[in-house]
């Protein structure tokens, strides 16, 4: 499908929007003067329903809730798009399936299923080449064998994890396969019939970062007409038990040596899902074996082109409409950064249940570096460290002069800020 043109010009993009996913003002921003967005929506989605007045007043809104791939095709066919996109995993691969139908480019349906399952991902990786994990799909409680064949097999320190998830929700370390039947066990109880997969833990390589950071970064990557261009190696702080994300960076503190292996890893492991076109957050952790890719996924990282703007005013917002039209848009090397981005995720401890209050958040917003401060859950707001990154209590975006400042900066939100509850 080639894609009609408005009366204004521009072409129609068909864009499957998740509530939770990236912030709907910033991509109808991305998309002034560029395209005009056909909002497609499922209805059956949590919160979808208090979206749908606003996305009208952006654009057009296509239901294809309850409706069958060929049925939502051609809803969203009559309407002639150009491209089609999601930012959302969990909308991935009934987007890819979509693009089928409509004969629009977008990720293959095989990579997107490799995109959004972590076994199959690791199954790519591994079948390209690069070196992973150990890594097993957990047998069913009923599987008597399956489970011995996984305690002959399976290397502790482990992760256990959903097969099919993000946001690292419910994602263990676990030391033994005990622990892990344990945890299998409540998983089923909580969500019967998902499946998880248990990976070999990936080790810290000592002295390779600087004190105060994590141990791992990701490459935001863009990929147009089958080149692999990275745009930003972003650095991390350490998380919080066990794998809470609690602040990010650009650029990275690494040497050139590192950055050229992460870069490596980035680049190979995109060539082996067969990506062409379309934006990449690929996570990678820098272990004494050298770099390891952790997860590849299929969008935009969070917060990433917010951080970016700031760095190297470079905004991945309409590269990522762009790409989705099947424009050709690349990048010649790294962003050069003027500062550092940064964007913390401030998380409640571990065993606590409820925020009763925020102590000195509202001092932060009159900061000189800080852009945003977003309040995630305010007083009276549930907590629970198993919905992982997405549970976090506040987040706050800025601008840094070094490296050397933002380790203050954070420290400064730390001690400044308390979370009281129960």
């Amino acid at each position: 499908m080639a894609g009609a043109r408005t009366p204004t010009g521009l072409p129609r993009l068909a864009y499957l929007y998740h509530p939770t996913s990236f912030p709907t003002f910033a991509l109808s921003a991305a998309a002034e003067g560029r395209c005009e967005m056909i909002w497609v929506i499922d209805h059956t989605i949590p919160e979808m329903e208090d979206m749908t007045r606003l996305l009208a007043r952006l654009g057009t809104v296509v239901d294809i809730g309850e409706m069958d791939d060929r049925q939502a095709a051609g809803a969203i066919g009559e309407h002639e798009p150009a491209g089609i996109l999601t930012l959302a995993d969990a909308r991935l691969t009934t987007t890819a399936r979509l693009a089928e139908l409509l004969g629009l480019p977008f990720f293959s349906s095989e990579t997107a299923r490799a995109l959004t399952d972590k076994f199959a991902q690791r199954e790519a990786l591994a079948n390209a080449g690069l070196p992973v994990p150990r890594y097993a799909v957990v047998p069913s409680l009923e599987d008597a064998a399956g489970w011995e064949r996984l305690g002959t097999e399976a290397v502790f320190p482990a992760v256990l994890k959903p097969r099919v998830g993000e946001g690292s929700r419910d994602t263990f370390r676990v030391e033994s396969l005990k622990e892990a039947r344990v945890l299998a066990e409540q998983s089923e109880a909580e969500r019967p019939g998902r499946p998880l997969v248990l990976e070999e833990y990936l080790r810290d390589a000592p002295g390779v970062v600087r004190q105060g950071f994590g141990g791992y970064v990701s490459v935001e990557c863009v990929v147009s007409r089958g080149v692999v261009c990275p745009v930003a190696i972003t650095g991390r702080f350490p998380p919080a038990e066990p794998f809470r994300e609690t602040g990010f960076f650009i650029p990275a503190a690494l040497d050139e040596d590192l950055a050229s292996a992460v870069i490596d890893a980035a680049d190979r492991s995109a060539r082996a899902l067969a990506i062409t076109q379309g934006c990449l957050h690929i996570e990678i952790k820098l272990t004494p074996d050298g770099p390891r890719v952790i997860e590849v996924n299929g969008r935009l990282g969070g917060g990433m082109s917010e951080m970016l703007t700031i760095a190297a005013g470079i905004d991945l917002y309409p590269v990522a409409l762009r790409l989705a039209l099947g424009e050709d848009v690349r990048f010649s090397g790294l962003a050069r950064c003027a500062q550092v981005g940064w964007l913390l995720y401030v998380h409640a401890p571990w065993a606590m249940h409820e925020v009763t209050a925020l102590a000195g958040i509202d001092a932060l917003a009159n900061w000189p570096e800080v852009n945003e401060v977003v309040v995630n859950r305010g007083a009276g707001g549930k907590v629970d460290w198993r919905e992982g990154n997405h549970g976090h209590v506040f987040s706050v975006l800025g601008a840094a002069r070094d490296h050397d400042e933002l380790l203050e900066l954070e420290r400064r939100v730390h001690e400044e800020v308390r979370i009281d509850g129960i």
